[in-house]
């Protein structure tokens, strides 16, 4: 008889959440990782010299804060070394006809920037926090419990404060929603790089609500990170874990058979990504209207044509790099612990296909040459970015990063794709999305399952609910563990 009550399979963040709670329920857990190290998409490593610290995938924990996880402090992980850090700015977005925009913490001086491009669409931006108001309880509530079928959600949808309205809303496109509220092209591209930022195409149906929730958490919460990388949250966990009398063994890979690794060939990648990771000798600083800016996070969106454009190419297997959608992140400009003294990481990120034209291992020829032309198409947008300041070097393409991590199937960090027909009721499976699976004893979480991709920690938390009430316990007795009785 197996020592372990629950045996968990990959450690990622959402897998080691579920463990987390089981084990602080009183269970007996083990986890076996396949890699060398724990986190998933959530790991660090000296990727380009010793002493600078990247993380090859997930930098920004945005999504948890929102979680119960955080929101309640349930599991108490600040005591186990996680801290979070805060940007102000969240973000600048310079754009190369010379104008900018910053977001701010501060909402008034957030719409203070918008203002200099429109009075009216500054309004409209309070105007959408207030409209998500009305929606976010329904949103959460969902994201936070298994996925009800689709007639239910519209339903509770439309007894919600917006009524008709978040129905319409949920049902649009993003990019209609942004065109329809917002008139000056500059702070178009501004709130359509923002709702972009889960990687899920904005032209699509049912898309609708990204340009609401993504928008007001960044302005709720700024652009979190872990202070040390964004390995702090895994190893957080493991530490409940182990204090708990768990086990976490890694180097210990799955054994996946056929039919399986057959049913996964349908499932439908997301957007994917392209890194390149630097060492530098001083941060980028961004031209704005107010002056050179370091900031954690650079936007890089020329207009909504650009993204259209870019979306257009990722269909059809091309490199579209003349005007490139970029995201740049130099978490050192807050969390000086992650380089040497004076020293900075920097993070450049495009949005390219993993299936090229000529077939998804051309990356391995090209991505160099890639890298150079993000690097060269960013630079203007600075006034110090150059190969003077470089230190070091490691691009990462799509199919590097599916290497990197079986689970970014086909370079995908998000679980595959949010469609209609991949979300909700139907992620993975309809039938079976709740957590459970048809063989009896066996769960599954992650950023497959409901509600899908990004560091929201939600996976794990829901599945963790299911398993525990189907084992008699709950996520209170986890959350509340009793003490252990002393036996006299």
């Amino acid at each position: 008889m197996s020592d372990w009550d629950i045996i968990v399979a990959g450690a990622g963040h959402n897998s080691l959440l579920t463990a987390a709670y089981a084990a602080r329920a009183g269970f007996k857990v083990m986890v076996l990782e396949g890699a060398r190290e724990i986190g998933g998409d959530t790991s660090c490593e000296e990727m380009t010299l010793p002493g600078f610290i990247h993380d090859p995938c997930a930098t920004a924990h945005n999504l948890i804060q929102s979680n119960p996880l955080m929101r309640e402090n349930e599991l108490q992980l600040d005591r186990y070394g996680l801290k979070y850090l805060y940007p102000d700015p969240v973000f600048a977005m310079p754009f190369r006809d010379g104008r900018s925009i910053t977001m701010w913490r501060d909402l008034d001086r957030t719409c203070a920037e918008l203002a200099r491009f429109s009075q009216a669409d500054a309004q409209a931006y309070r105007a959408l926090l207030s409209d998500w108001q009305g929606l976010a309880p329904i949103v959460n509530d969902e994201r936070e419990h298994p996925p009800r079928p689709p007639a239910e959600v519209i339903a509770r949808t439309r007894a919600g404060a917006l009524g008709d309205r978040g129905v319409a809303i949920r049902q649009a496109t993003a990019l209609d929603i942004i065109c329809e509220r917002f008139q000056e092209q500059h702070v178009r591209a501004f709130f359509a790089w923002i709702a972009f930022m889960t990687l899920h195409p904005l032209d699509e149906p049912q898309t609708g609500m990204l340009a609401f929730s993504l928008v007001a958490g960044r302005q709720r919460f700024s652009w979190i990170l872990p202070e040390g990388g964004s390995n702090r949250l895994p190893l957080a966990l493991a530490r409940i874990i182990q204090e708990q009398g768990g086990e976490i063994m890694t180097s210990t890979p799955e054994n996946l058979p056929a039919d399986y690794l057959a049913g996964i060939a349908r499932w439908k990648p997301s957007v994917t990504m392209f890194a390149a990771h630097y060492s530098l000798d001083e941060p980028p600083r961004f031209k704005t209207e107010a002056g050179p800016m370091a900031s954690v996070t650079m936007a890089g969106l020329e207009s909504i044509g650009a993204l259209q454009r870019m979306l257009a190419a990722f269909r059809a297997g091309r490199l579209e790099l003349e005007d490139p959608v970029i995201l740049a992140l130099t978490p050192t400009v807050i969390d000086p612990s992650r380089a040497p003294a004076g020293k900075h990481t920097f993070k450049l990120i495009s949005f390219l296909p993993y299936a090229l034209a000529e077939g998804p291992e051309r990356w391995d020829a090209v991505k160099e040459d890639v890298a150079d032309q993000l690097f060269e198409s960013i630079a203007p947008l600075t006034t110090n970015l150059s190969k003077r300041i470089v230190l070091g070097r490691t691009v990462n393409s799509p199919l590097d990063l599916e290497r990197r991590n079986p689970a970014n199937w086909r370079g995908s960090c998000h679980g595959g794709a949010s469609t209609p027909e991949q979300s909700g009721w139907y992620r993975p499976v309809e039938g079976w999305s709740s957590y459970r699976t048809p063989v009896a004893g066996l769960y599954q979480t992650g950023a497959c399952t409901h509600p899908g991709g990004s560091v929201s920690g939600l996976p794990g938390r829901n599945c963790a609910a299911i398993l525990l009430e189907d084992l008699g316990s709950s996520l209170q007795d986890a959350i509340h563990p009793r003490e252990k009785e002393t036996v006299i």
